[in-house]
Formats: C-alpha cells, sequence, structure tokens
C-alpha cells in the first residue's frame, strides 16, 4: 500500500459500474450492497499493488498508481475479480488508465489529466480496460495491448489513441468504444476543454431529460452555446437518432430559420406542405435532442417553429440559447450565470483564465501573489464572462496579467457610466473593445471586414473579398487568433477561420460606423457569385465532391449573399449565387437552395439577367420534394430561354434533362422518355445523365431490350465524364434496367463495369 500519495508523473486509474450492466434490482439495499462490494474490491486490488485511492464517488474509485506497470495489473486483478463475482455482486466495471502530471497532488488530484483519465473510462464498456497512448508506451513489452484506433472523447480538446489491455481469464471482445465518434449527430469537436460549471451542465442535463422544452439565456458572452454543447455531448448516449445542432448566427432572415432546421436535420420538403410541418412530422416519431443555438435576432420564426416541432412529438428535446426568452408555453428557463469568482485562485473564472493563458504561452501560471492577485481581479473586473476571460487571457503571449490588469480597469474608469445595455453585456462589450483598441489599424480593418462572413471563412475568401494579398492577410489573421478575437479550424489540408457571434456583431458595428458595410456586403455578395459560378464549371465533372462540399461549407455565406443581393435589386448577382448553389446543391440534397431559386423567380420576372436560364433550371428541381407541375414549367421555361439571345444556358440539354424529371414525376412517362431520348440522341456521349436517363425511360416502360443494348454506352458516358454523380445514377439505371432480364449481372459490383 502507497503510504504517501504519488507526485510528479503518476498513472490514474478509474474505475465506473456500468451502468448497462447493473442486474441488482430496484431496491436501495440492493444498490448499495453492490457498490460497497465494488469499492472494497477495487481497493483490495488497488491498495495491493501500491496504489492510493484519492477519490470514492457513487459508482466509481480514482486511484494514482507510482508506475503505469503497477496500474495496468491492479485493473486487471481488479476485472479478473469482478468477473469471477458478476453473477453474484449483479455488475460489470469500467477501467481506465492514463499517465500524466498530477495536478494538485494527493490526497486532492484535479487538472485536464485526472479529467482525461476519466473521459477515457466513459468511454470502455463493462469488463474493459481501456488505456491511453501515454499508459500503452509504458507497459509496451511488460503486458498484452490491443489499438482500438483514435476516438474523440467528451469535453477533450484533441483526439485519443486508445488501447485495451489484454489478460487470462478476462473477455477480449466488446462492442465498439462508447466515444463522440460513435454517436448520430453534428456536434462539432471543441477544440478547447470545458472548465468549471459542472453542476450546472448536471442540473441542464436533467432539466432537458424531465422537459420538451429548455432555454439557456443570458448575456452574449456568457457561455450560453458552450455549456449547450457540454449538455448535449453528455447525453448522446441517451438520445439514439442523434444530437443535432442548429446554428442560426449565420440566418439573417426569419423566412430562413425553418430552412436551416430542416437542412441540418436532412429533412426534405414534401410537396406545397408547409416544410415546418414536414420537420415536425419527420421529427415526431425520433429521440432526438436538437440544440438550437443564437435564437434572438430571429426570436419570432424561432418561437414558432419550435412551438410546431413540440406540437407533434412527445419524445423530440429542444434545448435553445438565446439573450431573450422565447417565451412558448412549457418553456423551462435557465439564467445561465458568469463563471463562479468565489475562491479567488481556485474559483473557476481563474481557472479558465490560466488554462487559456497556457495556450498561448504554456509556462503560464500563478506563480507568485502579484500574478494571482492580478488575474484574479482581471476576473472580477470581467464579471466572470467566459469570452471576457478568454480574451484578456490571450494577451498573455505579449503581456504580464499586471499590465493587463492595469490597462483593463483604467478603459472600464473612461467607460463608466454609459448605458442602454444590460451591466453584463455593457462589461462584455467593453471587454471586445478593450481587446479591438489593442490591435493595430490593420487588424482592426480586417476584424472589421470579416464580420460580413456568416459561418465562416478561408483565407483564399477573405483575401478576395476585401481585395488584399493572402500573404499579407495570412499574417493579420495569425494574430487575431492568437489574441482569440479569431478562432481558427484546422483540418489535414484546410483552415477555416470565424468569429464568435459577439465579436461579429461588435466589428459589424464598428464597420458600420466607419462607413463600409454597404460596400463590403456588395464585394461579399459578388465574390460568392462568382465562385458559385465557377464552382459550377467544375461540378460536372471529378471536380463535383470539392464542389458540392464548398456549397455545404458556405450555407451561410451564399445565403446571406443572396438575401442581401436581392435586397439591393442586384438580381444579376443574386441569380448567380441561387442558380448555382441550387444546381450544385440538389445534388447532396441541399433543397433549401432550390426554394432559394423558386423565391427568387418573382423578383427576377422580366428582368434582362444573361443567366436566368439556369435560375429556372435550378428551380425545376423542385420535382424532388412534390412540387413537380411548378417543377415541370420551370425547366420549360428554362429551355426556351436558352434558346433566345443574350441568355447563358445550363450546359448542353440539361434544362431538358430537369424538364423530363419533372414530367415523370407528373405521371407522364411517355414524355419522359421523348425528352430523355433526345437528351441522348444529341448529346449522351458527352454527357453523363444523357444515355443514363433514356435507359431508365425505356426500362420503365417497358422497352426492357432497347435500354439492355444502351446500358454499357450510359455506363462508359458517366465514366468518360468523371462525375461520381452521374456514375452513380448510370449504374442505378443499369442495375434497374438488368433486374428485369438479367438479375444475377444486376447484382454484380460495380467495379466490372
Amino acid at each position: 500500500m502507497a503510504a504517501e500519495p504519488p507526485a510528479g508523473t503518476v498513472t490514474f486509474l478509474i474505475t465506473a459500474v456500468d451502468s448497462s450492466s447493473r442486474r441488482w434490482g430496484e431496491t436501495p439495499d440492493a444498490a448499495s450492497a453492490a457498490v460497497e462490494r465494488h469499492d472494497v474490491i477495487a481497493r483490495d486490488a488497488i491498495e495491493r499493488h501500491g496504489g492510493y485511492v484519492f477519490a470514492i464517488g457513487d459508482d466509481g474509485i480514482g486511484a494514482t498508481f507510482s508506475t503505469a506497470v503497477d496500474a495496468a495489473e491492479a485493473a486487471v486483478e481488479l476485472q479478473c475479480r469482478v468477473f469471477a463475482e458478476r453473477e453474484t455482486i449483479g455488475f460489470d466495471v469500467r477501467v481506465g488508465l492514463h499517465t500524466g502530471e498530477a495536478g494538485g497532488g494527493g490526497p486532492r488530484y484535479v487538472g485536464p489529466e485526472v479529467d482525461r483519465a476519466a473521459r477515457l473510462t466513459s468511454i470502455a464498456n463493462g469488463g474493459q480496460v481501456v488505456v491511453s497512448e501515454t499508459t500503452e508506451l509504458l507497459v509496451r513489452g511488460r503486458l498484452t495491448l490491443r489499438t482500438l484506433g483514435e476516438h474523440r472523447l467528451h469535453d477533450l480538446d484533441r483526439r485519443m489513441t486508445v488501447h485495451q489491455l489484454m489478460a487470462e481469464g478476462l473477455p477480449s471482445e466488446f462492442p465498439a468504444l462508447r466515444s463522440m465518434d460513435t454517436w448520430i449527430g453534428n456536434l462539432p469537436e471543441q477544440p478547447t476543454s470545458f472548465v468549471g460549471r459542472d453542476a450546472l451542465v448536471v442540473e441542464v442535463a436533467d432539466l432537458v431529460r424531465s422537459n420538451r422544452l429548455v432555454t439557456l439565456g443570458g448575456a452574449g458572452g456568457v457561455g450560453k452555446t458552450r455549456l449547450a454543447l457540454e449538455v448535449g455531448a453528455g447525453l448522446v448516449g441517451e438520445f439514439p437518432d442523434g444530437v443535432w445542432v442548429i446554428e442560426l448566427a449565420s440566418v439573417g432572415d426569419a423566412s430562413s430559420v425553418t430552412a436551416a432546421i430542416a437542412t441540418t436535420l436532412g429533412i426534405l420538403p414534401r410537396g406545397d406542405d408547409q416544410l415546418i410541418d414536414t420537420v415536425a412530422d419527420v421529427l415526431s416519431n425520433r429521440r432526438a435532442l436538437v440544440l438550437i443555438d443564437n435564437c434572438e435576432h430571429v426570436l419570432s420564426a424561432v418561437s414558432a417553429a419550435i412551438s410546431v416541432i413540440l406540437a407533434g412529438s412527445g419524445i423530440v428535446r429542444v434545448l435553445a440559447t438565446s439573450r431573450e426568452y422565447l417565451w412558448i408555453p412549457g418553456e423551462t428557463l435557465v439564467e445561465v450565470p458568469p463563471l463562479a469568482l468565489e475562491g479567488g485562485v481556485e474559483s473557476d473564472a481563474v481557472k479558465l483564465f490560466v488554462q487559456r493563458a497556457r495556450a498561448v504561452r504554456s509556462m503560464f501560471g500563478l506563480l507568485d501573489a502579484q500574478t494571482a492577485a492580478a488575474v484574479t481581479e482581471i476576473c472580477q473586473t470581467l464579471d466572470g464572462l467566459p469570452l471576457g476571460i478568454e480574451l484578456a487571457a490571450a494577451r498573455m503571449a505579449a503581456m504580464s496579467p499586471i499590465e493587463v490588469r492595469d490597462r483593463l480597469g483604467a478603459r472600464f474608469r473612461l467607460l463608466r457610466g454609459q448605458g442602454g445595455r444590460p451591466a453584463r453585456q455593457q462589461t462584455l462589450l467593453r471587454a471586445v473593445g478593450w481587446s479591438y483598441d489593442l490591435l493595430d489599424a490593420e487588424e482592426q480593418k480586417l476584424l472589421r471586414n470579416a464580420s460580413v462572413f456568416f459561418g465562416g471563412f478561408d483565407l483564399a475568401s477573405i483575401s478576395t473579398v476585401i481585395g488584399a494579398d493572402d500573404v499579407d492577410i495570412l499574417g493579420q489573421l495569425d494574430s487575431l487568433v492568437g489574441k482569440s478575437m479569431i478562432v481558427a479550424g484546422h483540418s489535414a489540408t484546410h483552415t477555416r477561420y470565424r468569429l464568435y457571434e459577439t465579436i461579429r456583431q461588435f466589428a459589424e458595428d464598428r464597420l458600420t460606423d466607419t462607413g463600409g458595410l454597404e460596400g463590403m456586403r456588395d464585394r461579399h455578395a459578388a465574390y460568392f457569385a462568382s465562385a458559385a459560378a465557377a464552382r459550377w464549371e467544375r461540378w460536372n465533372g471529378p471536380g463535383w465532391r470539392d464542389s458540392v462540399d464548398w456549397v455545404d461549407v458556405e450555407l451561410g455565406n451564399l445565403r446571406t449573399a443572396f438575401q442581401w443581393s436581392r435586397q439591393r435589386g442586384d438580381m444579376k448577382v443574386a441569380v448567380d449565387i441561387v442558380a448555382h448553389a441550387a444546381l450544385m446543391g440538389f445534388s447532396i440534397e441541399l433543397f433549401e437552395t432550390v426554394a432559394w431559386a423558386e423565391e427568387l423567380l418573382e423578383s427576377v420576372a422580366g428582368a434582362a439577367v444573361p443567366r436566368l436560364p439556369r435560375l429556372y433550371a435550378a428551380a425545376g428541381y423542385a420535382c424532388f420534394v412534390g412540387r413537380a407541375e411548378a417543377a415541370t414549367v420551370n425547366a420549360h421555361t428554362a429551355v426556351e430561354l436558352e434558346s433566345m439571345p443574350g441568355y447563358e444556358p445550363c450546359e448542353p440539354g440539361y434544362a431538358t434533362f430537369i424538364e423530363a424529371l419533372g414530367q415523370v414525376y407528373c405521371g407522364h412517362l411517355d414524355r419522359y422518355v421523348e425528352l430523355t431520348g433526345s437528351v441522348a440522341s444529341r448529346f449522351g456521349a458527352t454527357r453523363g445523365y444523357g444515355v443514363a436517363s433514356y435507359v431508365d425511360g425505356l426500362q420503365a416502360s417497358g422497352r426492357v431490350a432497347e435500354a439492355l443494348e444502351l446500358v454499357d454506352a450510359s455506363i462508359a458516358a458517366a465514366r468518360d465524364l468523371e462525375n461520381p454523380y452521374w456514375i452513380a445514377y448510370a449504374l442505378w439505371i443499369a442495375g434497374l434496367a438488368l433486374s428485369k432480364a438479367e438479375p444475377q449481372r444486376a447484382r454484380s459490383p460495380s467495379r466490372v463495369w
């Protein structure tokens, strides 16, 4: 038994009774006895191998070891003994091992390494011992391990390679780890860990379980969004149909709220039905949690949409964030407070400051009384608002806490007496304003201009919109990221930037003050019009995937640019944005873009816009969402316009192809065969959709022999075009035709074609 708690680098062992394996019944006495037995087994195994028990919870134990091998051997013994008694004690145990720097030290260990060990334990299955990569390195060659791959763990700032400890007497096969990678939904991976508010997370999670609508309110920057994401991440295992985040910050128009919800959830319109009714119907039998973020600027539309969704389902749950409550009957309200300031250097506010400061200065710490006092005062001055604290902490790259405290305080004294906003919101705006004032003139200008982007931007887009050299911009972006004014998201090949919504609104106000908003919004819309048209030129070929991914990622910018250009009466720009976004977006079921095309038609009727045929053709894709007759009329209008001088068609035969789709959805099969046949005869050798659609018409009308004669040609034409979408389409149609005459061949792998 360890006489003293280990210090320095230690190996943490965390156990948890697996809730899915409990078989002790519902009586409190049985449950208590089972947990006590777990504690006896775990403590005995831990202490026999020199471990130190530092925490005992309701259903688990935390221990530390001086060596990783001792910890691993204790875990094996613990699991073997539990497994031997599992039929009588009625449970399995999950165990996680992670090696890292001891935070706080015994008898109370705290910090990110303890959290990492606990998160690791949470993804294990009952009876399993999982090991982090740091522990695996230390026991390699001494024990047997199996690599389980990289996994995303709840509330950790990076993915972790996980291993399974293998031993005689223990099961070796388990279901997939219960990491964030295995759950349905679109919860984003967080670049930083969550600090504090543990009790509030538990409280809100319990409220979500027992109430259909929970709204998190509070000032901008108080941490509503991050709290909602933390709660959602903790509940993913309880919602088999997913946890879905609907981000409304990029939705500038109330009429687009429902479309944004449907698009995120992958729900398609149905004919002339109201889209919100379709959303409610689809969700009616889904056990899902929908997180609707940033509701305040479209409050009435969000309230109406949520009301319809909740009226149609008793099982779906909604967690909303808003500076103003929705005031829907049955809404449960939670006012999100600032981070706790009580406890000085041990407070949640100070802990957040220290953690974020270490991101820009790795050795930062409260190493002396002056530094500790300055950091504490900064957090108090900022009222514990997380966004303000993060902005101040980012200054640790170039300033000391004392320097920040003195300057922040001076600014606040200068700004005393300004009213018109709630006190906490004034505090945040002052914190943002102080950070803004510390930027140099070029950085301020870049931040102002970046405010016109909704949903983020990359280096190429912002450089083009503001008309500056991308190398110069990159240096300024790096500086703004380092100062926490802009957030950078990295992938293997690409970096995308975004602004916190509070900072974006602040920067937009400054852009308005300088008189530059309208001009920059015009440039933003013009850029996305040009970019959409350019992507369309690459869509029908090997560039299909890149093009549709671009539409998906830039949906918020495209939506905003479309709305702005339409309001400004710039129909040429509006048509370029909408027509090309819809012509590409339909192939990944982004039918919100098709709805834009239908909506814009009224505004451009009779306008001399060169690419008007493309808009009408795009509106023809409404046949896929139940509006076949209107879609057919629109596609035919596109065909007619293409024959007139001054107009630019989509590409050869494409509008006719879309009209043919509308005809078959209207039930006019003969007309479908006729139109697709004309496309095939004129353009089939060079268009991936030409011959394939004609094959479809032939097989559907019973002319199977004729269809079979063209199957090989249809697939060859699609492959020559190298567009994955049309290759899949041609193979699908070929399978339909072959299934009626050569079913064995129809089932053959696509690679044989």
